[in-house]
């Protein structure tokens, strides 16, 4: 059966000498692992600029029968143009990660199409914004952790520790070593706040120190790990601490 869908591609890899496997994720069907036969080599069938990281496409492919195999996508191309995802290297240092985490945070294969379609728009807006670049993936991955069902509780009064492990706030510290404390618990309550303040919609914010910004994204992927289980390094990250380092 062929089946077509839109989708942000998250990751391509090799697969053999000329073929790949391109994880997208789809707003039919969630994350979905397809395979690309030729690749995406100049003069190929597909473009290479299709498959870059966060490039939103319209797909087509053969699904096959349950359990037999893996989906071949037939066509590809571009839905949305995007003006300087890839070619600002801020821009495009953020995609790298941001793909990075959703592929390995989600496991599931979910239709969610207000995740998507939140995810589609936010990704447009980063691409035409000209400033306050630098916070947009903290913002991106609480988006991440609302979809997958673990967003943080709001912080109670007088809750001076912020638990890892339970996703909340608390005024004593946890048995355990997986918390927050002082301007790292501060600092996150802050970020919950104002995403609460924009009514979800990821706001483009200058808030935080470069060290601060970092803490809190160490946080953020500890934070995304203990919840999914996300297993390993996030292999992005010191690039993106290096171009945000100011």
């Amino acid at each position: 059966m062929r089946v077509s869908t839109e989708g942000i591609v998250l990751q391509q890899i090799r697969y053999g000498d000329n073929s790949s496997v391109v994880k997208i994720y789809t707003r039919q069907s969630g994350l979905q692992s397809f395979m690309l036969k030729g690749g995406s080599r100049p003069g190929g069938r597909f473009r290479a600029s299709c498959f870059f990281p966060l490039s939103q496409v319209e797909i087509t492919y053969n699904q096959p029968r349950q359990g037999v195999g893996m989906p071949y996508l037939s066509e590809v191309k571009i839905s949305h143009a995007y003006r300087e995802m890839f070619t600002d290297i801020r821009k495009s240092s953020v995609a790298l990660f941001l793909a990075e985490v959703m592929v390995r945070c989600i496991t599931q294969s979910e239709q969610d199409t207000v995740f998507y379609e939140k995810t589609a728009r936010a990704l447009r807006r980063f691409d035409l914004q000209s400033g306050n670049l630098a916070e947009f993936h903290l913002f991106f991955v609480l988006e991440i952790a609302s979809a997958l069902g673990f967003y943080p509780m709001a912080a109670g009064h007088g809750a001076a520790y912020f638990d890892l492990r339970e996703g909340c706030f608390l005024p004593e510290r946890p048995v355990h070593e997986d918390f927050l404390q002082g301007r790292d618990a501060a600092n996150m309550e802050r970020l919950l706040c104002e995403r609460e303040r924009n009514g979800g919609e990821i706001p483009f914010l200058n808030m935080f120190s470069s060290a601060e910004r970092f803490a809190l994204l160490q946080a953020l992927i500890r934070y995304c790990k203990l919840q999914s289980g996300m297993e390993g390094s996030i292999k992005s990250l010191s690039v993106l601490r290096e171009i945000f380092t100011v």
